[in-house]
């Protein structure tokens, strides 16, 4: 099955270019509007991990920059009101995926929408695409020279349930969770804990929570390494709580004059829960959630457990920790506010929404300048 999700995925990247093939009338270059949308909807499925549902409601303009990524801001409330906006970091083939996509679309508002009916708010099925994509790759390779899709079940789903496993075997690849874990698992996790996600496919679930488990487990190793060798693993309250745990571990090793399979067996056994992210770690713990300033105040959604990851503050909260590789992105972000903040006629409400950016970023960075210099 990864062989011919693998297939498609490499497919729709071809038929999403912008010029197939120069010998094309304008005609047929009209019939293959469809089959571009259907592309793009392969791929933005394979490499985004959003469900069929979620896919069908990114709107026009959805694909921005947060905190200098490309991300896809969006519109799901899911029923309730007041929450914040959510943003869905993704790789840059599945931004100018959602791109060509809209491109091609006909409708006001929707990316993926019916060719022939752009004045009805209605969808086009996953699976139909999918299987339209399918058979035109396969029905036209005398002249694309793509290899052959094989014959078989293909649902949006399965490209989910194949980045999981990529995700345990190749942790280091570029689309794998080691990279984006506050992307694409802890949201993951957090949708299928919800019935109407966990219901239909328990195994997927299942599936999911091992992958990244063992992800998570090499990330802390590593960590861990560092923090041996005697290099600095970051800055901020939840990065002294990490370091006192190493600190435990090698001091117990060392007593019981043990080798690397026992440290490894007791950073397993670790008290203590991280969830890799791309602007901070998070060392959010279930059973003891004070100090949590996600949760502060806040409408949890039924069946969510965890922290909130739109609603983190890794300037004010305990479970913060600030990555040596975060420093920098944080550092852009800062330059970045300040330059827009310069531009000329700049509504009251905007600038006041970049200045407390500035602040928070500025808060971030201090505390990083403050644990250097001690």
């Amino acid at each position: 099955r990864s062989s011919g999700v693998s297939l498609i995925i490499r497919s729709a990247v071809y038929w999403t270019l912008p010029a197939l093939h120069p010998g094309l009338d304008p005609r047929t270059l009209f019939g293959l509007l469809p089959k571009i949308r259907d592309a793009a909807f392969c791929l933005v499925a394979a490499l985004s991990m959003m469900r069929d549902s979620e896919i069908h409601e990114i709107r026009r303009g959805a694909v921005v920059e947060h905190y200098n990524a490309p991300a896809i801001a969006s519109h799901l409330d899911k029923g309730h009101r007041g929450r914040p906006g959510k943003h869905w970091w993704i790789t840059e083939p599945a931004a100018e995926a959602i791109t060509v996509a809209e491109a091609v679309s006909v409708h006001d508002e929707r990316v993926f929408a019916p060719m022939k009916r752009p004045d009805r708010d209605e969808t086009v099925h996953g699976d139909r695409m999918l299987d339209a994509f399918i058979a035109t790759v396969n029905a036209n390779r005398h002249w694309t020279g793509l290899e052959e899709i094989p014959q078989g079940r293909v649902r949006p789903h399965m490209f989910r349930r194949t980045m999981a496993m990529l995700t345990d075997q190749f942790p280091g690849s570029e689309i794998a969770l080691g990279l984006q874990l506050k992307h694409v698992a802890t949201r993951a996790l957090a949708n299928r804990s919800t019935q109407g996600y966990a219901a239909p496919d328990t195994q997927w679930a299942d599936l999911l929570d091992t992958a990244v488990e063992a992800v998570r487990f090499r990330r802390f190793k590593e960590l861990f390494g560092q923090h041996k060798a005697g290099k600095p693993i970051g800055y901020g309250p939840g990065a002294d709580r990490v370091k006192e745990v190493f600190d435990d571990i090698t001091a117990t090793v060392k007593a019981h004059g043990g080798d690397a399979r026992i440290e490894e067996d007791l950073l397993r056994k670790a008290r203590i829960t991280i969830r890799f992210g791309m602007l901070n770690h998070c060392l959010f713990d279930q059973s003891n959630p004070a100090g949590a300033v996600c949760l502060e105040n806040a409408v949890l959604p039924e069946g969510h457990t965890g922290p909130l990851e739109d609603r983190c503050r890794p300037d004010r909260c305990r479970n913060s920790l600030i990555g040596v590789e975060h420093v920098a992105i944080h550092d852009s972000h800062r330059r970045t506010q300040l330059k827009l903040l310069e531009t000329r006629r700049l509504p009251a409400p905007r600038q006041a929404l970049i200045r407390r950016e500035i602040e928070r970023v500025d808060a971030v960075l201090a505390h990083v300048r403050k644990e250097e210099r001690s």
